[in-house]
């Protein structure tokens, strides 16, 4: 009986069933290799996005500005504004007379205002529409998420600041003494419309910023007139504020970028020095894309966190029109091209279309986009196919450079009138 056992155990443990069980490994590692070469090869074949291709289209404003929303886009023009959705359906309407229009947009929610007007309006993205009209001239309009929106009108010797809620109704009036604030630049609220930050240049002897933070909630209450602080910057002026959430805000100068964490009084967390010249801005909804040129460096795109830690740098030497960084990408407008970069700067698509450029908006598809041109929106199915000769890449990038060039000399169209020039490359 145990010599029986013994023969067992020996056959159990014999090298055939081991070359068997060897066998079947080596087929499965053989067939896993067989695999990934195929899907290698695949992949090369394949090749990565070069190109768009334009699916469907949809009639927009025409001498319009584009602005992304939450769900969609809106355009607006000195006669109106329209609300879109992301499958390019119009969702509402909004007639006007605006001399001068400007736009801002926080979620679902937008206002328009006739800079150096009295009237305003904001909508939602079912196409609620409330009018306002202002005591004074309207500089500048923002609007949280909420619907609560902010507007910097002039009064002469004193500025002031109001805030309505989306019925109209008005919630605060702040009065600021240009005397002593100096002029107004721009204004900025936070997505809950708990927050604002004004920005005032003092020209005395000396040209200098200052910066307010005002706080509406509890801690706000008991402070002089909501101001939570204030700080004040030589030889600078900040043409650009904003939220990139609640609690952190970005202010950005010529030179210098700001980040401040402001969840009831303001405290600078983070500034950016450049040797160049900033020459545009974006704030996301983690992210910040900041792009400087100087001689040395040529123009160069950094990303930061809502801290100011550096995530990326991105070097190209294509001039551009705008720039915006959402779902983690950073997109970059020239004229007919469009370049978009994932968050560690590697390209993901380098591409132009038969027609200029307003905005490349994103969609819930990781390979859709919107395309906004001069009274046209599109759907944008990106491409994959061959990966294009870096030399015929760098000759693109020259020759985008060169017509954008060109097209600086001319004059402005009456299209081209109409954009914000509150700040280089900025979006809402």
């Amino acid at each position: 009986m145990i010599e029986n056992d013994k023969r067992n155990y020996d056959h159990e443990n014999s090298q055939g069933p081991r070359r068997g069980r060897g066998s079947v490994f080596a087929c499965i590692f053989l067939g896993i290799t067989i695999l990934l070469l195929v899907i290698v090869t695949l992949i090369k074949v394949r090749g990565e996005y070069n190109r768009a291709e334009l699916i469907s289209e949809l009639e927009i404003l025409s001498s319009s500005k584009v602005m992304e929303t939450q769900n969609g886009f809106s355009a607006y023009n000195r006669d109106g504004a329209e609300g879109y959705s992301n499958s390019l359906k119009t969702i509402w309407n909004i007639s006007y007379d605006f001399i001068d229009p400007i736009g801002r947009t926080s979620g679902d929610k937008c206002v328009f205002a006739d800079r150096g007007g009295i009237e305003a309006c904001v909508a939602d993205e079912e196409g609620n529409v409330t009018m306002l009209r202002m005591p004074g001239q309207i500089r500048e309009a923002c609007i949280s998420e909420d619907g609560i929106s902010a507007f910097l009108c002039d009064g002469g010797e004193q500025d002031y600041i109001y805030l309505y809620d989306f019925k109209g109704e008005k919630l605060l009036e702040i009065r600021t003494d240009v005397r002593t604030m100096g002029f107004p630049v721009t204004i900025a609220l936070s997505p809950d419309g708990k927050r604002l930050v004004t920005s005032y240049v003092e020209i005395e002897e000396e040209q200098s910023c200052r910066l307010t933070f005002y706080n509406f909630g509890e801690v706000g209450q008991n402070y002089s007139d909501k101001i939570v602080g204030s700080f004040t910057y030589d030889d600078e002026i900040v043409p650009y504020i904003k939220f990139v959430d609640n609690e952190h805000v970005c202010i950005c100068a010529e030179y210098s970028a700001i980040i401040f964490r402001f969840s009831e009084i303001p405290e600078e967390i983070a500034r950016i020095e450049y040797e160049g010249s900033i020459e545009g801005i974006n704030v996301g909804d983690e992210t910040i894309a900041i792009a400087s040129r100087d001689e040395s460096k040529g123009m160069e795109i950094r990303i930061y966190d809502k801290d100011g830690s550096d995530l990326s740098h991105i070097r190209t030497n294509v001039d551009f029109d705008e720039i915006s960084v959402r779902n983690d990408e950073v997109i970059v407008t020239c004229s007919d091209a469009f370049i978009i970069y994932d968050e560690d700067g590697e390209e993901k698509i380098k591409t132009s279309i038969p027609y200029r450029i307003e905005a490349v908006i994103p969609t819930d598809k990781s390979d859709k986009y919107i395309i906004a041109v001069p009274g046209k929106a599109f759907m944008a199915q990106l491409v994959r196919g061959q990966k294009e000769d870096p030399e015929e890449n760098e000759g693109v990038e020259n020759e985008v450079s060169e017509t954008l060039e060109n097209a600086s000399e001319n004059e402005l169209t009456e299209d081209e009138e109409i954009r914000d020039e509150s700040f280089i490359g900025e979006t809402e």
